[in-house]
């Protein structure tokens, strides 16, 4: 069981659901939940977290690289992403004001989610 942590304004929001019971939908919460929290951050799982943020501003770091950190993620933590094939892509942009990093999650070739920071 997963709670239901959409908020109002997201796609398919419902306002009577207290829990999750949809696996892909729980999948998507868990990716979510990785990309956006930075380390350090949850008590007793120093390692858990992808961090994205960072990785924007750091010249070091390439596609490469930030798509193992979030798949090393993915494995350690997210023990329904092995059920489904869970596919990452990273690409950089440079704007005028700063970079861009845009992430592609594609979930059994049917579901993509679409982030940049």
């Amino acid at each position: 069981m997963e709670f239901y942590v959409k908020n109002i304004g997201d796609p398919k929001y419902q306002s009577d659901k207290i829990q999750q019971d949809d696996e892909i939908a729980q999948l998507i919460t868990q990716i979510e939940t990785i990309l956006f929290t930075r380390r350090g951050d949850v008590l007793g799982s120093p390692e858990f977290g992808a961090n994205l943020e960072d990785y924007v501003y750091e010249f070091q770091y390439n596609n490469y690289q930030i798509k193992n950190i979030v798949n090393e993620q993915i494995r350690s933590y997210i023990p329904l992403a092995g059920k489904y094939n869970v596919q990452v892509e990273v690409d950089f942009t440079e704007q005028t004001e700063r970079s861009v990093m845009f992430l592609d999650i594609t979930i059994d070739a049917r579901i993509k989610l679409g982030i940049f920071i």
